[in-house]
């Protein structure tokens, strides 16, 4: 019994596997466990994604879970954490937004220091 390669767990699936996931999954009948060595993920991540398309609805519906339990669950039970995302630097679109509440948060304590000069000037105007 191989062990099998989970190297892109926790990875973004891209649009072209998860295509290719439900193509070998309806139409080539691959089992749970071939296709996570193909797509090097956990069984788990085959059928969530499975139940995510509406494909099964329970983990025990995907083809070959029971092969799965059997043979292989031990192996991921004492699995790693998953690594860490590393923080992501802020895009243009999160520097535009911070710049506007920046522009916003001015523009508030210059209204506030007009309305108070006006205040002002109206009590000198009516006395």
């Amino acid at each position: 019994m191989a062990t099998i390669d989970v190297s892109n767990r926790g990875k973004r699936w891209s649009e072209t596997d998860s295509e290719r996931l439900k193509t070998l999954y309806r139409q080539d009948e691959w089992d749970l466990v071939t296709l996570a060595g193909e797509f090097k993920r956990t069984p788990c991540s085959i059928w969530s994604k499975l139940m995510q398309y509406n494909i099964i609805s329970e983990p025990e519906e995907a083809r070959g879970y029971d092969l799965y339990i059997d043979q292989y669950a031990d192996r991921y039970a004492a699995l790693p954490p998953k690594p860490a995302k590393s923080p992501k630097e802020p895009g243009p679109y999160s520097r535009a937004v911070n710049d506007l509440r920046n522009d916003i948060q001015f523009l508030q304590k210059e209204l506030q220091e007009i309305k108070t000069l006006i205040q002002e000037v109206l009590a000198l105007v009516t006395t």
